[in-house]
C-alpha cells in the first residue's frame, strides 16, 4: 500500500449539476453531500435518473453540454477538484482520479492490442516506458487483476466480457489514484463472472490503498462488496451511512423500495399463481413443445463446439408452466432458446411444437406458431426499429395476424397493451424507442406479447438490463401472461434468485449440458452438482451479515466444477406435472 498520503480521501459539499433543456432546467444533481475517507468503499446506489453517474462524471469533470456544474466543493485530500480546468482534468485522470466504466466492449479501442491501451495511459502521464520494462510492468497489471501476461498481445473481441472487464480495472489501476469510480462494472456479466471481477476490485484496491466508488442499482450487490451507502433519488441524497446500519434499519421508504426489490429465497405469491388449475386443459396426448433428443453443434474451422448436448423434455401446456433455465453465459441456454423459436436449426434431433416438427412447417403452420409462440429478449432497444415509433411496432403484428381489421380496432389492443403492463397509452404509443427509458421499452415488449395471447413465451434475460423495482414489475407482468392468459414460460436467466421466485421447475446448464433440475426450492436450497452451488454462492444477497460464497476463493469452486464429470447422468430432483425432462 501507499505511505505517506494524508489521510483526508475525498470530501463533497453542496454539488449541484444542471442541464438545460427545451423543457426548461433539469436539476439532476441537487445539493450532494458525501466523504468516502482513504481506504473506504463507499456505494452510491439508486435507480437510472437518480443522479448517481452525473455525480461521479461531475467529480472527473466529464459534464458535456447542456449539462454543467453549477455549484458545490469537491476536494480529494487538498486538490479541489472542481476548480480543475480541462488540461488540468487529463493530467489528474487516471493519475489521482480513475473511471472503471459500465460497457468495457464499448471503453477499450477494438483496434488496439490490451497491452498497448495500458500503456497509452501511462504514457500520457509521462511514464514513457520501453522495451523489457513495459512488457514487465503490463504483465504486473494484468497478473493484479488475475489475467494472464499473454493478454497483453490481445484484442478486445478476443476477451469475454469478464477479461474485458478485468482489463479496464487494470487501465484504471497503472498509475496508483487515490480514488476509483467503479460505474455498474458488471452489469452485463453473470452472477459467477460479477463475482470473480468483484473480488479482483477488492484486491487490487486493498493493494493500492485508494477509495473506491462503486456506482450501481444492484442493492444485493452493493450489500457485499462496499462499507458505506449512500441512496440518492431525484438527484437528492435520500439516506447514507454504514451499510450494515441502512440494511439493518433502512429510514427512507426509497431505500426500503430498493432493497425489497431484490429478489429473496422464499417462494413469492406468483411463483405458486396459476397452479389452482383455473387454466388447466384437458389433457392432451400432444405436447405444446417438445425437444426429441436435440442438440446443437457450431463448427469454426476444425473446432466444433457442442452448444447443446442431446436434451429430450416434454412441455405439455395442459397446465401453464414458468420453465427457467440457469445457467451462464455460454451455458448453452440461449442456444436453447433459439431452438424452441425456430430460429436455430437443431444438429440432430427433433424440436416439436403441437405436434408438427417446427423445421418443416408449411406457410400455415409457421404463421401460426409465429403468433403462438412469442419472445422477450435481454436488449430492450435492439428490439424496436428505432426509425418508428411504437403505433408501427404493435400495429405490424396486429396487421399480419389479422387480429385488427380497421385503425381503431387496433388503437383499443394498444391501449390494452399499455395498460396490461402499467404504462400510459397516452405517453406512450406515439414515442420513438429512444424517448423511453430500458424499463418502459421491456415492459412494451411484454405488452406486445400479452397483446398477440401466446401458448408459449421465451423471455430471454427479460430483467437483466433494468432497474430494481422495474425488474419485480416486469416478473409479475410475466406471472401475469401465465396465471391470466394461460401462458407457459421458458425463463433464460443466469440469475437464480429471480429463478427461485417465478420458476415451477429450473434447468441448470452447463457447457451445453443440463447437469441439475428441479423445483426451485430443492435446487436452490439444496444443491448436489458442484456448479449448481457455484451459481448459488455467486448470488450476491441483500444482507451485508451473509458472506458472499462459502469464504473460499471462487477460483477453488470453480475447479471443483472443472473437475465434475460431465458425461454423468442429469441429477434430477424430482419431476412435476405437465413437464417431463428425460
Amino acid at each position: 500500500m501507499k505511505s505517506g498520503r494524508p489521510k483526508r480521501g475525498l470530501a463533497v459539499n453542496d454539488l449541484r449539476v444542471e442541464f438545460y433543456t427545451d423543457d426548461g432546467i433539469v436539476k439532476a444533481v441537487d445539493g450532494v453531500d458525501f466523504t468516502v475517507d482513504p481506504g473506504i468503499r463507499m456505494g452510491i446506489v439508486g435507480e437510472s435518473g437518480s443522479g448517481k453517474t452525473t455525480t461521479a462524471l461531475a467529480l472527473m469533470g466529464m459534464i458535456e453540454p447542456p449539462g454543467k456544474v453549477v455549484g458545490g466543493h469537491a476536494k480529494l485530500d487538498e486538490l479541489e477538484l472542481l476548480d480543475l480546468t480541462e488540461e488540468q482534468y487529463r493530467q489528474h485522470r487516471l493519475a489521482t482520479v480513475s473511471y472503471i466504466p459500465q460497457g468495457a466492449m464499448n471503453s477499450l479501442n477494438p483496434v488496439a492490442r490490451i497491452g498497448t491501451q495500458i500503456l497509452d495511459g501511462m504514457t500520457d502521464h509521462g511514464h514513457n516506458l520501453r522495451g523489457n520494462e513495459a512488457r514487465d510492468r503490463v504483465a504486473d497489471l494484468l497478473t493484479q487483476v488475475d489475467l494472464s501476461p499473454d493478454v497483453a498481445r490481445m484484442f478486445p473481441h478476443e476477451l469475454s466480457g469478464g477479461m474485458k472487464q478485468r482489463a479496464c480495472i487494470a487501465i484504471a489501476i497503472a498509475l496508483q489514484p487515490k480514488l476509483l469510480i467503479a460505474d455498474e462494472p458488471t452489469s452485463a456479466l453473470d452472477v459467477i463472472t460479477q463475482r470473480r471481477v468483484m473480488e479482483t476490485l477488492r484486491k487490487v484496491q486493498e493493494e493500492i490503498g485508494s477509495s473506491l466508488i462503486l456506482i450501481g442499482h444492484d442493492m444485493g450487490l452493493m450489500a457485499q462488496f462496499v462499507d458505506e451507502m449512500m441512496v440518492m433519488n431525484n438527484g437528492r441524497v435520500v439516506e447514507q451511512g454504514k451499510v450494515r446500519d441502512i440494511f439493518a434499519r433502512p429510514s427512507h421508504s426509497y431505500t426500503k423500495l430498493l432493497i425489497d426489490s431484490v429478489p429473496s429465497l422464499k417462494r413469492s405469491e406468483r411463483a405458486q399463481t396459476g397452479l389452482n388449475g383455473n387454466h388447466a386443459k384437458a389433457a392432451s396426448e400432444v405436447p405444446l413443445l417438445e425437444f426429441d433428443a436435440v442438440g446443437k453443434t457450431y463448427s469454426k474451422g476444425r473446432t466444433r463446439i457442442e452448444a447443446l448436448k442431446p436434451l429430450t423434455l416434454r412441455l405439455d401446456g395442459d397446465i401453464p408452466r414458468v420453465i427457467a433455465i440457469v445457467g451462464q453465459s455460454g451455458s448453452g441456454k440461449t442456444t436453447m432458446g433459439s431452438l424452441a423459436l425456430g430460429f436455430e436449426t437443431a444438429s440432430q434431433g427433433m424440436v416439436h411444437f403441437d405436434g408438427v416438427d417446427i423445421g418443416k412447417m408449411t406457410n400455415g403452420a409457421s404463421s401460426k406458431f409465429r403468433r403462438e409462440v412469442q419472445a422477450v429478449f435481454q436488449d430492450p432497444y435492439a428490439s424496436y426499429n428505432p426509425f418508428y415509433k411504437v403505433d408501427h411496432v404493435l400495429t405490424v403484428p396486429l396487421s399480419k395476424f389479422k387480429i385488427a381489421r380497421s385503425r381503431s380496432e387496433a388503437l383499443g389492443h394498444m391501449i390494452q397493451a399499455c395498460e396490461s403492463v402499467g404504462l400510459d397509452p397516452a405517453q406512450t404509443i406515439h414515442r420513438y424507442a429512444h424517448q423511453m427509458s430500458g424499463g418502459q421499452r421491456q415492459r412494451l415488449m411484454v405488452g406486445r406479447a400479452i397483446m398477440l395471447k401466446p401458448r408459449l413465451l421465451v423471455a430471454d434475460e427479460p430483467v437483466s438490463m433494468v432497474d430494481a423495482s422495474l425488474r419485480s414489475t416486469i416478473l409479475n407482468n410475466l406471472a401475469a401472461m401465465k396465471a391470466e392468459l394461460g401462458t407457459s414460460v421458458l425463463y433464460i436467466t443466469h440469475d437464480l434468485a429471480t429463478a427461485y421466485e417465478i420458476a415451477d421447475f429450473v434447468l441448470v446448464l452447463h457447457k451445453g449440458q443440463v447437469v441439475e433440475a428441479g423445483r426451485p426450492e430443492t435446487v436452490i436450497d439444496d444443491p448436489q452438482h458442484p456448479y449448481t452451488r457455484l451459481l448459488v454462492d455467486s448470488i450476491p444477497w441483500p444482507d451485508p451479515n451473509r458472506n458472499w460464497g462459502t469464504g473460499g476463493s471462487i477460483d477453488e469452486e470453480l475447479k471443483e466444477v472443472a473437475a465434475a464429470d460431465l458425461s454423468a447422468p442429469t441429477i434430477i430432483r424430482e419431476q412435476v406435472a405437465g413437464f417431463h425432462l428425460g
